[in-house]
């Protein structure tokens, strides 16, 4: 117990522990007060606990990390050595172990489990519960190899070594072998280092190689996992006098060489130069070893025999291995030499005195033996690893067997003495008793591995790579306390110095606020508006426009942020603010209010004087109802100059001071201005100020569901129907006025809001009201209700109008969609049915489609429903009628058309309008086909009953169903129209563009003309293109009586405009026909009457050929003559002669099938003496000639329209 006490009280992680649980109370207690320069970084807890975890997480990574490590490591180096305890042959189900095997393993496990939870420690100490921290970790122990020829000794050397092991008490040393490690390995734990003794077969990989080196792979892997940064601490060389006094040349060389491969592959695999210690074992088989040394105490025992060579020199290249061999091993002998007189001296008995005289030259012959066998072992080569042992040393673990007699043997042989003979054969082996195992005792393997090997655990190399890693991972983490140091400075510095910047940005803002404060002190009248700045100023005091204040970054925090203080004093300054400033100005608001009130609004007045009364009775007053009034008026009565940003800046402003707590006026009360208003609001009735409660706060009632055009219609709703408002079809009448919002809600608390008026009429109006009928009350808070249903239902029902068609195709779809069997125009009727009964069980919207709607109010019959109604009742007549019917009987020609025509039937009126609606799709759809295949449009007598059966709807169906069918009418004139252009192109319009257009005579200065066959193919009477088209296609479409031809006007008496391009060819072509085809003709021909009028005196006489019809004419009556074009002469050729005074003649000639035309066109004209005619004056080379043409017919060839092809 009191080795326990005295480990924890001198336990360094303890008062470590302590020591920094001392900091931490210093930095919580005495951190406050610490300051740099005026801030203290220390001051607010958070800071002070960051600090505090910052110096426990040090002292955990320098005390506590590494130990947790280590234990880690141990635990994982445990695990393994018990997994591997069993030998490959226990895991082989078909081979049993025998007894003692058994036994032995059995043992082995219960060691391994004790190993886990030993500690060895230097001092002999250490409690249970400080074993994971102490510093003697059993992985942390030196580490050494023990390799040699199989028999070499190395266990016996182990297990008589003197060292202590921790496990023997218990399992005494037999029970040490085989714990652990890899296959054929033993695990020797000793306090001072771990040895592990591998089998001989590791090293001469002679029997199995394949599997020896395997396993020996296997075990330097793991000595590579386990101790990355130094797996061992050195290598122990077992070399056996035996082999070397009984292998021959090439085995012990064989066997030389397998020991350097060892070594070279443990370089290679843990990476590492370690020293290399080579003990010569079986020393007693040397003669005469046990008669030299049977004096010797344990203390000369455990000495070291052997030397050891120079660390430092053995790694240069030029080092002489075999010379300091050759001079180390000279001076043992020189040792053993000299003690030679000694020994003999003390040797009583003659025979072992003759033994020991021949110990020195049995050693001394073992030199050469020795010398080869290293030789090979450490050779130097330029291909592998070099090696040179730090020392040799011989030893005896146990004295068994009989010893070698080198010299004897040798001298025997050397004299040729005969063997056979007993008495003269000096074998190489002694035939004396062997000496028993029993007695035998160690020699010099104690010390040697206690004092030198042990002690030399440091001189063996690292892995490099693991150090350069490690050290690494130490500076990296240097660097990042380092980092987190430089960073915590820096945003120290960095927050004082923003904190500071912060501090002087609202020092700038004050003198402004102070300016304002002053200017608004010395303003007699204030505005609430007019507090805005000054307000809005202080609420962004604290405020700044680099980081958000409520959330400041971490640059502005560690401790020095301020502000919290500046928000702390600026909250106080505004709201003493808002309690001298913004109070008296609502205050003054409501008063002014109420001076200015003509009475024109009783219930606004009504709540005016409520919110005045409440600032002077607290036990009335409600925050939240004032700061409503006050911005309600405020927005009744905006200014223009007032963005709507400042009015809601002024509503928060105006929460923040009404809400949070009860307010009172800092003026007295005007006691005639409240009489005044009560004097004014005591005019109107009770039921009045009951609606008007109820209505403002029900409107908005969220419970109460609008009922809007897509409820009533259906999810077709949106593809038929609009508002003319151009509001959604999803947004409708509020909720208040449905029959949920009538009998589940208003009807419900008429007696409530009735009540409560009279309780807050107490106060409010300083008198209960006189006490009315409360049925007279509920009657007239009905009707009011009444009469803002119907006016709310007819504002929307006139808002319905049906989606606009841009065409044919959607005007087809929407009346589809009508007709259908889910016409979203019955659903309309069947659910307007159900509100506008304000039945009190009626089906909501979405259901009343499903069901025929039943009503037991609506009982005219149809003839009386679309008649004149002059026998509505009168107001008197209302008063005396349930509120309700009020609103059936104005709107019973709604409620009637969804009335079922027979008893229980499903078929309702409204069913007969809509087979006209679906004689309108159908008339819609041959309109289509007729234009999709160019066949002539069907009558249109579908659109005109229609149009007739919109005049017996009421008034919203009504207009529907006549846009209905005006819609439908333009549609089908358009698609007519569209059907006709196509048709033209394709009949008409292909061969006038080829053979008409921009030809003469059409187009006068042409100089290509027409032929007479294609213009008789084009406007030929009956047979020609234009006729034949417009008989067929127009004649009954188009009025020709007009001016400009038209096409007949539809149902609204309009035409589609655009559509006179389309017939003004036609008109074209009809002046055309009737100045070419006359009569009737086929071909094209005129006649026309030719007058002279006037001629030069130059010109003695003038001869006209019209295609052989004469015209002479000389200065005398005028000559007149009837010409027909084209002549009989066949010449198609006009000629023109003129006689000259001079004797000469003057010629113009025209030819071609206009020639006739291109005659006349060759003079200027002007108006002749009749109507028709025109006069044309001829230029014939110089001598000019006038003759008058006239038409037989108002459709002059010579001056036809200007056609342009259709």
């Amino acid at each position: 117990m009191l080795t326990t006490l005295l480990s924890i009280l001198t336990n360094r992680i303890l008062w470590s522990f302590l020591g920094v649980t001392a900091l931490a109370a210093v930095i919580w207690m005495i951190g406050p007060l610490l300051s740099i320069v005026d801030t203290r970084p220390l001051e607010s807890e958070q800071n002070r606990i960051i600090s505090i975890a910052v110096v426990y997480l040090l002292w955990a990574q320098g005390h506590i990390l590494p130990r947790l490590y280590n234990a880690w490591l141990n635990r994982k180096l445990m695990d393994k050595l018990n997994e591997n305890t069993t030998s490959p042959e226990a895991a082989d189900p078909q081979k049993r172990l025998n007894n003692e095997e058994q036994i032995l393993a059995s043992r082995f496990d219960e060691a391994a489990q004790m190993l886990k939870k030993a500690h060895f420690s230097k001092a002999g100490q250490g409690a249970q519960w400080t074993q994971r921290f102490s510093t003697q970790y059993l992985y942390q122990l030196p580490w050494y190899v023990i390799i040699g020829a199989p028999g070499s000794g190395k266990t016996t050397a182990l297990v008589n070594s003197g060292l202590q092991f921790p496990l023997a008490d218990r399992f005494g040393k037999t029970a040490l072998r085989g714990i652990g490690g890899t296959r054929n390995c033993d695990w020797w734990f000793t306090n001072e280092a771990v040895l592990l003794d591998t089998a001989g077969r590791y090293t001469t990989q002679e029997s199995e190689q394949v599997q020896d080196a395997g396993e020996w792979l296997e075990f330097m892997g793991l000595l590579r996992k386990y101790r990355r940064r130094q797996p061992i601490n050195g290598v122990i060389i077992t070399i056996s006098i035996s082999d070397l006094l009984t292998l021959s040349p090439e085995a012990s060389r064989q066997q030389a060489v397998n020991l350097r491969q060892r070594l070279s592959e443990l370089h290679e695999q843990l990476g590492i130069r370690f020293p290399v210690y080579v003990m010569v074992t079986k020393a007693d088989l040397l003669k005469g070893f046990r008669a030299w040394f049977a004096d010797y105490d344990k203390a000369q025992r455990d000495q070291i025999w052997g030397f050891t060579l120079p660390w430092e020199q053995t790694k240069h290249a030029d080092y002489d291995l075999m010379g300091n061999f050759q001079q180390e091993f000279s001076l043992l002998q020189q040792r053993l030499d000299a003690g030679l007189p000694e020994t003999l001296l003390q040797e009583h008995d003659a025979k072992a005195r003759a033994e020991a005289y021949l110990f020195p030259q049995e050693f001394a012959a073992l030199r050469p033996l020795l010398a080869d066998y290293l030789s090979t072992v450490f050779a130097r080569s330029n291909f592998e690893t070099e090696f040179s042992p730090r020392g040799i040393y011989f030893a005896s673990g146990t004295q068994e067997g009989m010893p070698f007699d080198r010299v004897m043997g040798e001298l025997n042989r050397a004299l040729s003495l005969p063997e056979g003979e007993e008495g003269n054969r000096w074998d190489s082996v002694s035939k004396e008793a062997p000496i028993p195992g029993a007695k035998g005792q160690s020699f010099f393997i104690k010390n040697l591995l206690q004092n030198v090997i042990f002690q030399e655990a440091g001189i063996a190399g690292e892995n490099r790579w693991w150090e350069l890693r490690n050290r690494a991972v130490i500076w990296s983490g240097y660097a990042a306390l380092l980092a987190l140091l430089v960073i915590l400075g820096g945003l120290w510095l960095t927050s004082y110095a923003r904190n500071k910047a912060y501090l002087e940005e609202v020092d700038a803002k004050v003198p402004l606020l102070d300016q304002q404060s002053k200017a608004l002190q010395n303003q007699p009248q204030r505005d609430l508006f007019d507090l805005l700045p000054l307000l809005n100023g202080l609420v962004d005091l604290p405020k700044s426009d680099a980081f958000d204040v409520n959330d400041p970054p971490v640059s502005r925090r560690m401790g020095l942020y301020r502000g919290d203080d500046v928000s702390d004093a600026s909250q106080s300054l505004y709201q003493k603010a808002l309690d001298q400033m913004l109070l008296p100005a609502v205050a003054m608001h409501i008063t002014t209010w109420l001076r200015n009130d003509n009475g024109s609004d009783v219930e606004y007045s009504y709540e005016a004087l409520k919110a005045y009364q409440m600032l002077y009775q607290p036990k009335h007053y409600d925050g939240k109802f004032l700061h409503s009034w006050v911005m309600l008026n405020l927005q009744r009565n905006l200014p223009q100059n007032v963005t709507q940003a400042q009015l809601q800046q002024l509503e928060w402003h105006l929460t923040q001071l009404l809400e949070p707590k009860i307010q009172a006026s800092p003026y007295a009360q005007d006691e005639s201005l409240v009489a005044r208003e009560r004097a004014l609001i005591n005019q109107q009735p009770l039921s009045t100020r009951v609606y008007g409660r109820l209505k403002r706060l029900l409107e908005h009632d969220e419970n109460l569901k609008p009922v809007s055009l897509s409820d009533l219609g259906g999810p077709q709703s949106e593809l038929v129907f609009s508002r003319k408002s151009g509001k959604p079809v999803s947004e409708g009448v509020p909720g208040l006025y449905t029959p949920d919002g009538y009998w589940k809600s208003f009807n419900g608390q008429i007696d409530s809001v009735t009540t409560a008026l009279h309780e807050d009429d107490a106060w409010v109006l300083g008198a209960t009201s006189a006490q009315e009928d409360k049925q007279q009350i509920d009657n007239a808070v009905r009707q009011l209700y009444m009469r803002d249903f119907i006016a709310n239902w007819d504002r929307f029902l006139a808002d319905i109008q049906l989606n606009n068609s841009a065409d044919l195709s959607q005007r087809i779809n929407t009346a589809r969609l009508l007709s259908g069997a889910n016409s979203p125009l019955r659903r309309l009727v069947l659910n307007l049915s159900q509100v506008l009964t304000l039945s009190r069980n009626a089906p909501a919207p979405d259901d009343a489609g499903k069901a025929q709607a039943q009503s037991n109010r609506a009982t005219r019959t149809l003839e009386a429903l679309f008649s004149n109604n002059d026998n509505a009742p009168t107001q008197a007549a209302v008063v005396t009628q349930a509120p309700e019917q009020l609103v059936t009987d104005h709107y019973a020609p709604m409620i009637e058309l969804a009335q079922p025509l027979e008893k229980g039937g499903k078929t309702i009126v409204f069913d007969d309008f809509l087979k006209q609606v679906d004689e309108l799709y159908r008339y819609l759809t041959a309109v289509q086909d007729a234009a999709n295949s160019g066949m002539p449009a069907p009558g249109g007598e579908a659109i005109s009953r229609l149009q007739a059966s919109a005049g017996r709807l009421p008034g919203g169906l009504q207009t529907m169903f006549s846009n209905m069918a005006v819609g439908a009418s333009s549609d089908t004139q358009r698609r007519d129209l569209e059907n006709v252009r196509k048709r033209i192109n394709v009949e008409v319009g292909g061969f006038c563009r080829q053979a008409i257009a921009g030809r003469y005579p059409l187009v006068r200065s042409a100089s290509t003309e027409v032929t007479p066959d294609d213009l008789a193919r084009m406007f030929a009477p009956g047979t020609g293109l234009m006729d034949t088209f417009f008989r067929d296609n127009l004649t009954n479409k188009v009025d020709t009586t007009q001016a400009n031809w038209r096409f007949m006007p539809g149902i609204d008496g309009k035409t589609l405009p655009g559509s006179e391009g389309l017939l003004r060819p036609f008109q074209q072509a009809q002046s055309i026909r009737d100045a070419f085809f006359a009569n009737g003709a086929t071909t094209p021909s005129y006649k026309v009457t030719v007058r002279t009028v006037r001629m030069d005196n130059t010109i003695l006489n003038l001869t006209l050929d019209v295609d052989g019809q004469l015209l002479r004419y000389s200065h005398g009556p005028q000559a007149v003559q009837i010409m027909n074009w084209p002549g009989p002469g066949g010449t198609n050729q006009v000629r023109m002669q003129l006689g000259l005074a001079n004797g000469s003649t003057a010629t113009l000639v025209t030819n071609g099938s206009w020639a006739l035309n291109r005659f006349f066109d060759k003079a200027r004209t002007s108006p002749g003496a009749g109507s028709l005619s025109r006069q044309a004056t001829f230029n014939v080379d110089g001598h000019q000639v006038t003759l008058e043409f006239a038409p037989n017919s108002i459709r002059n060839p010579f001056q036809l329209p200007r056609f342009s092809c259709p």
